[in-house]
């Protein structure tokens, strides 16, 4: 039976029948407990012969008995029942929802057969939904409100009509923040005495090749100077062993510490504020979003990590991997042409030698020397050996010098990463997290204050 009226609910409430709780179809119940935690007002409609069933009051009504202000019980079928018996229905079903802590729920007769409670029914639906609606608006109110309050104290300004297309302050700082990380790792490289590893690592290079495609009588030499890179501590092909040292901290008192990590010199007091002047600027620079006690606390906590910089930078160098043992494997070409051409120089000089004791001092023999032309063998081999072991020597030391300076780019590539992730890793990701977790705060306020 359809009953129209003029207590209709209006054209904003949406009626949603819900299949029947208690039928053997898994499915329909679990429709039925999803959609009850979802709707504004649940109505139970319940009938005289199983209003007391206790899969609806135990898997139903008494779970959501934290929902009773928006919850209706109506008992249909009461034009099958007398007064007397309705009446009695009526209170014991009250007595029951009492029991369970639902006792503020409207129960309301009604029958769908003839129209009675009906419209009661829809004015109780309607009161319940229209409380809960101004409820949900008197509680945005306040959201609104104590969003407003906050941005107001946090130095937000609220997001207005007139702002609408005015350009972002951070889109606008990014620029100028890019320069002044790129002036912050310059800074922390030469701290860290990139150029100082780059020049050593270079020298190292002419210096192993010196050793082993250098001129023959020469290349001894070589053996009396120290390796500019192992001076350093650096290059042995070992990762870096720290020593376990105490060192004085901040407040007096000792603790473990790591130095001697390598040997470069230390920094000036010139890179050393150098790099601590960018930390600030750059840290100045991200923060700039931020108002201002906040951001003048972020910039001092970045101060203070950037002062323990130089320990990281340090540990940061010595762990690059130099390649100091890989030796070319045209070295050992070059290395078999100066013994051969040394060996040559060396008979040829034996021969001659021996021409001149034979003939000079012990007048033996007088030795027909063989020739090539009008020179002598002994002199070529002499002359030729040495002259050639020269040529190689300059020819090697010339392609030694070029890879030293291709070896010494791709290191000052490796360096340069590993200090950039030192700064990445103790000033830039702590300084974003701090300014990501303003601005994801900033937009969640404007949300709530906007609408």
């Amino acid at each position: 039976v359809r009953v129209d009226g003029g207590w209709a609910l209006g054209e904003t409430t949406v009626l949603v029948d819900l299949p029947d709780i208690d039928s053997d179809e898994p499915a329909h119940r679990a429709i039925a407990q999803r959609m009850a935690g979802k709707v504004d007002v649940l109505v139970w409609v319940l009938d005289p012969e199983k209003y007391a069933d206790g899969v609806v009051h135990r898997d139903f009504l008494i779970p959501m008995a934290a929902h009773a202000e928006v919850m209706v019980v109506a008992l249909n079928q009461v034009d099958r029942l007398d007064p007397e018996g309705r009446d009695a229905v009526l209170t014991d079903l009250r007595r029951i929802l009492e029991r369970e802590g639902l006792g503020a729920v409207s129960v309301i007769p009604v029958s769908a057969r003839t129209g009675q409670g009906i419209e009661t029914l829809a004015h109780a639906v309607a009161s319940v939904a229209s409380n809960r609606l101004a409820g949900a608006r008197s509680l945005v109110a306040h959201a609104r409100r104590a969003a407003s309050d906050m941005g107001q104290r946090m130095g937000i300004i609220a997001p207005s009509a007139s702002l609408a297309g005015a350009p972002d302050p951070a889109a606008q700082q990014a620029p100028q923040v890019r320069h002044c990380l790129h002036a912050l790792r310059q800074a922390a490289a030469s701290l860290a005495g990139v150029d100082i590893v780059s020049q050593a690592l270079e020298a190292s290079d002419r210096h192993r090749a010196h050793a082993r495609v250098g001129w023959f009588w020469l290349r001894w030499i070589a053996h009396l100077r120290r390796d500019p890179l192992r001076a350093l501590h650096l290059g042995t092909g070992r990762p870096p062993t720290p020593k376990a040292a105490k060192a004085e901290q901040s407040d007096g008192a000792t603790g473990p510490g790591v130095i001697d990590l390598s040997s470069l010199p230390p920094a000036g007091p010139a890179a050393t504020g150098r790099l601590r002047s960018s930390a600030h600027v750059y840290a100045v620079a991200a923060c700039s979003a931020l108002p201002g006690d906040l951001a003048a606390q972020a910039v001092l906590r970045s101060d203070e990590r950037a002062e323990r910089l130089a320990e990281p930078l340090d540990l940061a160098v010595a762990q690059v991997d130099y390649g100091a043992w890989k030796r070319p494997a045209w070295w050992g070409l070059a290395n078999v042409l100066q013994w051969v051409t040394a060996l040559t120089a060396l008979i040829g000089g034996l021969w001659l030698v021996a021409i001149h004791v034979l003939e000079d001092y012990l007048l033996l023999i007088s030795i027909d020397v063989p020739r090539w032309g009008t020179v002598p063998w002994p002199t070529i081999l002499l002359l030729g050996g040495l002259l050639i072991g020269l040529v190689l020597a300059g020819l090697g030391t010339f392609l030694a010098r070029l890879q030293a300076r291709r070896h010494s780019r791709r290191i000052i590539e490796s360096l340069r990463r590993a200090t950039d992730e030192v700064i990445d890793v103790e000033l830039v990701e702590p300084l974003r997290t701090e300014t990501q977790g303003w601005a994801e705060l900033t937009r969640i306020l404007e949300r709530i204050t906007s609408g």
